[in-house]
């Protein structure tokens, strides 16, 4: 079961998130959504221990952590200079696994990741994430600098992770929830709201209604 509670985060003086819990007890997709500068990215800090706040975040009786979590950052950092073999590798060893010989997407092992697109790039850091079998994966604008081939990949990737790990992803195209994800939960004035598959139409009600 993960279970964020965000009794309080604010930057500076101003208020980000409040009063907030998460609770998943079920393996599966879920969708997280808001406004740009509603907290969704912090949320996930947060959670991880990369922000400090007023709360906890637990995955069964472990604290959530960048060991039993996976966290794919809407711009994910790599090392230019490296190549994409060299980065699996580095990023296997950090888990202290056999680096894997089959990727989700193919790429050029020799070439400096410098030298790549910002698909590209994305698809290295992928490629190196789920080479470990996380419980929990925290993914931020995922789809975001792919092309429709690797968005079709992913997406047919993820939905069959679901089956046994609690995946959500946070974005705005929100079609791709609607049809794939078992929930949403939608972060507006500094909380979340839950909705499930069969309560979609009230979401976009509760979205667009500036008085929630």
């Amino acid at each position: 079961m993960l279970k964020i509670e965000i009794k309080s985060k604010t930057y500076s003086n101003d208020i980000v998130l409040k009063n907030l819990e998460l609770e998943i007890t079920e393996p599966g997709l879920y969708g997280l959504i808001g406004k740009n500068g509603q907290g969704k990215t912090t949320l996930f800090k947060c959670a991880l221990g990369l922000e400090k706040y007023e709360g906890k975040s637990y995955l069964g009786k472990e604290k959530v952590s960048l060991i039993n979590t996976a966290f794919c950052p809407a711009e994910p950092i790599l090392y230019d200079e490296l190549t994409t073999e060299e980065f699996n590798k580095f990023y296997a060893k950090l888990f202290m696994l056999e680096p894997s010989k089959d990727y989700l997407f193919d790429l050029p092992k020799d070439k400096l990741i410098k030298q790549f697109s910002t698909g590209m790039k994305k698809k290295t850091y992928l490629n190196a994430l789920f080479q470990k079998d996380f419980l929990v994966y925290f993914l931020d604008e995922p789809f975001n600098g792919l092309d429709i081939e690797a968005n079709y990949i992913l997406l047919n990737y993820l939905k069959e992770k679901s089956k046994t790990s609690i995946i959500i992803i946070s974005s705005h195209i929100i079609d791709v929830l609607y049809k794939n994800c078992k929930g949403i939960y939608m972060l507006k004035n500094n909380k979340t709201t839950y909705f499930n598959h069969l309560e979609f139409d009230q979401l976009e009600i509760a979205f667009f209604n500036n008085q929630s």
